[in-house]
Parts: structure tokens; C-alpha cells; sequence
């Protein structure tokens, strides 16, 4: 995610000199530097000294190591921008032990593309343009959509998770298709369109997945005949179920 947003910075013409990083290992200090042109430091406070956002791309479980070593660094000025899954405004606060601006994130795999769902909140202490500022910032990697902090987690569940569980299902209207005869081949090219022109239409005709669906699902025809059997199989039971289990482990992961 950190790479991706580094990415989407210079893509934007960032200028380079007003952009560092932090790494620990070695290895991925020389990739940085090599392939995108920008310093990277070793250690985070000295990132830290140089920069006023200041983005949080580590895994939570690794968050309150960091904030311990930054908290020295950080003042009134500065603004935490963290993508840490779980780790909340209190939380963060709690280790760094003085007031700081933050802004949580949390995008998905999808802003490698430009095409992420992103959520955003933050504190009291960021100012209003502050937060146009970097909203207007992770636009650039798809939609960004405001929530209560309170909704991160579940965030985290729907927009995190999401594609991997919709991914299970094209992965089976693929194994679908192979098993009705076609190569794997078309039927991969079949599935994606269909999904393609699926969302196409219910962004540009505005429509609800209710409606466009009883729109296909004919009195008496294939349609119906499938999502009956989808139903008899609690289909949209076990979609929420798998949702609402990610959800209780965000909660589980948080400091």
C-alpha cells in the first residue's frame, strides 16, 4: 500500500525532493531509492524530522514500536496520515502521549490501479482544509468516502476484504464455465467482461443491483432457475457471514 501511494504522489508530480521514506531492511531502501528516485532513511524518526504528513504503511502489530520511536518528532504541525488496519485515534495517541493531528485511511488493493475505495476520518485537531487537502490527495487512487471512525473497522471488513471475497466468486463462475465445455481461457474473458459490463451499467444507468437483476431474471427462465439455487444455498448468508467474521478479527487485531 505505502508503495502504491508513493507511487501515485510521483504520478502526480510531487516533486521528488519533498518526499522521503522510511525502511528497515536494507534491500528495500536500495529498491526505493533506485527505482523512484527518493530518500529513504533507515531509521523513521529521521523521516519524520524532514516531513509535516507523514504516512503509516506498517502492520499493526508492528505500529507501536513505530509510534514509540517517531513520538519525540512529532508536533503541532505534523500530521499523521496512518493506512494501519485496526489501530485507532486513541490508540495511536495513547503511544505517542501528546496531542496529534490524525487522519486514518483505509484503502484496498484496488488504488494500484486507481480504482481503490478508500474511507477517511480524522480527529478534532485537523483543520478543515487540512482534510480537503489530503482527500483531495487519495482521490487520485479511486473513490474516497468519509465515515465515523467508529465504521473503520467494519472498513476494513467490507472495503478491505471485499475483493478477495468477490474474487471467490468470479473464480467459480470461471471453474463454472471450464466445467460447461469452454477452455478456461474464454470462459476468464466471458467472466471478466460480464463483471466489467455489470458495473459499467449500474454506474451510468444509476441502478440499484435489485432492479438490474429482476431485469435479467425472466418469468420461467435460466436466470431465476440459478439464483433459486442460490438462495436454497444461503448465498448472500454466507457473503454477510464472511464479511462480519473479517470484522471481528479487525477488532481482534487493534492495539
Amino acid at each position: 500500500m505505502g508503495e502504491a501511494i508513493l507511487r501515485m504522489l510521483l504520478q502526480n508530480k510531487i516533486k521528488k525532493e519533498n518526499i522521503f521514506c522510511s525502511e528497515i531492511k536494507l534491500q528495500r531502501i536500495r529498491h526505493i531509492e533506485k527505482v523512484y528516485k527518493v530518500k529513504c532513511f533507515r531509521r523513521p524518526h529521521e523521516m519524520v524530522k524532514q516531513c509535516e504528513w507523514i504516512i503509516l504503511a506498517v502492520k499493526p502489530q508492528d505500529s507501536r514500536d513505530l509510534l514509540h520511536q517517531i513520538a519525540p518528532f512529532l508536533n503541532e504541525k505534523k500530521i499523521i496520515i496512518s493506512i494501519m488496519a485496526g489501530v485507532t485515534i486513541t490508540n495511536i495517541l495513547s503511544v505517542v502521549e501528546k496531542p496529534v493531528k490524525i487522519v486514518r485511511v483505509m484503502p484496498n488493493i484496488c488504488i494500484k490501479v486507481g480504482e481503490g475505495a478508500i474511507a477517511i476520518t480524522a480527529n478534532s485537531l485537523i483543520k478543515t482544509y487540512e482534510f480537503t487537502k489530503i482527500k483531495k490527495m487519495f482521490h487520485k487512487l479511486g473513490e474516497v468516502i468519509e465515515i465515523g471512525e467508529e465504521l473503520m473497522n467494519a472498513a476494513t471488513a467490507l472495503n478491505g476484504s471485499g475483493p478477495a471475497f468477490f474474487l471467490s466468486f468470479l473464480e467459480a463462475l470461471i471453474d463454472a464455465g471450464v466445467k460447461m465445455g469452454f477452455t478456461r481461457e474464454k470462459s476468464y474473458k466471458f467472466s471478466i467482461q460480464l463483471v466489467r459490463g455489470t458495473l459499467k451499467m449500474l454506474q451510468e444507468e444509476g441502478l440499484h443491483p435489485t432492479l438490474m437483476k429482476e431485469m435479467i431474471a425472466s418469468p420461467g427462465g435460466t436466470t431465476i432457475s440459478g439464483l433459486v439455487s442460490l438462495e436454497e444455498d444461503a448465498f448472500k448468508g454466507m457473503v454477510i457471514k464472511a464479511v462480519e467474521k473479517a470484522y471481528k478479527r479487525a477488532k481482534e487485531l487493534s492495539l
